[in-house]
């Protein structure tokens, strides 16, 4: 008798996972801006003087269209909510997305709903100057703050660029804290994280590049060392765990929950385009804790990910799928938590 009713507890729990996976309610959402990039390559150094011959090359960009499509792509279970252009760029970009298995209903399409980052790279395929033009992102803010509680609790994890309204941005938070849903924050931009450091308290994770830690809480990262330390304090708030990227040296981590370091150093490989490896490396952590892998697993899933992308001169690397399938890091099943 016993038996038969442990049994019937695990079945319906079965049944409670698998109605979740099919509405998917397990799924990471990711909320953030598309961009049409338009990429300049010099065939060698760049002289801001004369012309600089090379070619010209468009392409699918976007914080968080970059981190969907690299979470998507590494394996994972993943809805994107932002707006697009009523373009056919726009439906190029939803097609894109779709054909990866990435669930694009709440899409906006409306008037300038992409922005456009104008870059121009040197012949060793690093950024040399950027422009960028922001998107309106009023009516899928509107859409947020209409649908966004519901979004979020039935939501695995949540990843949200920071560049969005403050409004929009403190509702996704209260709503996650809740829900007990973890959130992700990330920022396109410098300025937009100096006006938000208090959201950082807030997050499950935090990753950020030497520069900006340098650069928010005016200090400077000198070795690896440093920037250990570095990552402990970012977690004195409140922050469960930070990962600071130090480029070819690799990144750092720190975890307040475990006490724990860490370092993972790059996978060394031929360098082409080096935009788009931060959302990269920041969508291969996320999939790897939303997977259940250990921290140092996770940042080791975001290493092989940026490796990935800037051997390939796109925004996140069309090979990830293959790639992926063949890596035991993102071969491990999902965590029911």
């Amino acid at each position: 008798m016993e038996s038969s009713i442990i049994e019937s507890r695990y079945f319906n729990l079965y049944l409670l996972y698998s109605a979740k996976v099919g509405d998917f309610a397990l799924a990471i959402t990711v909320i953030g801006t598309v961009f049409v990039d338009i990429k300049g390559y010099a065939n060698g150094k760049v002289n801001s003087d004369t012309k600089n011959v090379g070619h010209v090359e468009f392409a699918h960009g976007g914080v968080g269209r970059n981190v969907a499509e690299a979470i998507g792509r590494a394996g994972g279970s993943v809805e994107f909510i932002s707006s697009v252009s009523n373009t056919a760029q726009g439906d190029e970009v939803a097609k894109r997305l779709n054909d990866i298995g990435i669930k694009t209903a709440r899409l906006v399409n409306t008037d300038n709903g992409m922005g456009q980052w104008l870059a121009i790279l040197d012949g060793a395929g690093s950024l040399v100057a950027s422009v960028s033009q922001k998107p309106d992102l009023s009516k899928l803010e509107d859409l947020l703050l209409r649908h966004g509680e519901e979004i979020i609790k039935n939501s695995e994890a949540v990843v949200v660029e920071l560049d969005l309204n403050d409004l929009v941005v403190q509702a996704i938070f209260a709503w996650a804290k809740l829900h007990r849903v973890p959130v992700y924050g990330i920022v396109g931009n410098l300025d937009v994280l100096m006006g938000k450091r208090s959201l950082i308290d807030e997050m499950a994770m935090f990753i950020c590049n030497q520069q900006e830690v340098e650069e928010v809480y005016g200090i400077t990262i000198t070795s690896i060392e440093e920037a250990r330390l570095a990552a402990r304090d970012l977690t004195s708030g409140g922050l469960k765990t930070a990962v600071i990227t130090m480029g070819s040296d690799g990144c750092v981590f720190y975890s307040r929950e475990k006490d724990e370091f860490g370092y993972v150093p790059i996978v060394p490989t031929k360098v082409i385009d080096t935009t788009g490896a931060g959302d990269s490396f920041f969508a291969g952590t996320v999939f790897g804790l939303v997977h259940g892998h250990s921290l140092q697993q996770a940042v080791e899933c975001g290493t092989h990910l940026a490796s990935w992308t800037i051997s390939s001169k796109e925004a996140v690397d069309p090979q990830i799928t293959t790639k992926a399938k063949t890596h035991p890091l993102f071969q491990g099943e999902v965590v029911l938590k």
